[in-house]
């Protein structure tokens, strides 16, 4: 009697103690598949180290008090003007943004810009999606029209957008996939590209074609 209930006793344990690791299996995957990124700098440095030499382009980082050549540098997010002049992220986003970094095409910022923001709270991560989406979108571009806009928020505490040349930023947006792998979501990708006709009223005047006669000097010789 005394050994049935003792068998009785263990299979209690065996199976509290089954149903216990079952419980915390799906908590355990999670915890493996976290990742750490030290700072928005290191995230975009993370992805563009992946870049083979040939699709490598001459880039530079951060602000004129952070500047680094090759590589992504700080961004000041003190000065809320300077940031929307280069990264076009208004003082809402800022709002959302405890720490930022950028790379930039060396010659033409529009070729392409990849910025990382830290979120001072991670719940305001679809606020800060939502207003780096409105406020690129509505930029009235110089120096040449990026073709598109890429915007991901990777391991809950980063949001990155990345705009330029079609190509460099599928190239950007494969690498960034394949470093952060489900820890990053792609939540925004839109074109950029003007395709609207240009009104009548908006082109100049061209001069007239010639016709291939040339003009007459009329100017009494001396």
């Amino acid at each position: 009697m005394k050994k049935r209930i003792l068998f009785a006793l263990l299979a209690v344990v065996m199976v509290v103690a089954l149903a216990a690791c079952g419980g915390n299996t799906d908590t355990d995957k999670e915890d493996e598949n976290k990742i750490t990124i030290e700072s928005p700098a290191a995230l975009i440095n993370d992805v563009w180290s992946t870049f083979a030499e040939e699709e490598k382009f001459p880039v530079m980082g951060g602000d004129f008090e952070n500047m680094v050549d090759g590589e992504a540098g700080a961004i000041s997010i003190a000065d809320a003007e300077a940031v929307n002049s280069t990264l076009h992220i208004d003082e809402t986003g800022l709002s959302y943004v405890s720490e930022a970094a950028a790379l930039t095409h060396a010659m033409n910022a529009n070729t392409f810009t990849a910025a990382s923001y830290k979120l001072a709270d991670s719940a305001n991560a679809q606020a800060l999606v939502d207003s780096l989406k409105a406020s690129i979108t509505s930029t009235q571009w110089m120096c040449g029209f990026p073709d598109t806009l890429i915007i991901y928020t990777v391991a809950d505490e980063y949001v990155v957008a990345a705009f330029g040349n079609a190509e460099a930023i599928e190239n950007f947006k494969t690498k960034l996939s394949a470093v952060y792998g489900e820890n990053a979501t792609l939540s925004v990708e839109e074109s950029l590209a003007v395709t609207e006709d240009i009104p009548a009223e908006d082109i100049m005047d061209q001069p007239a074609a010639f016709d291939g006669d040339m003009p007459v000097d009329e100017t009494p010789a001396v």
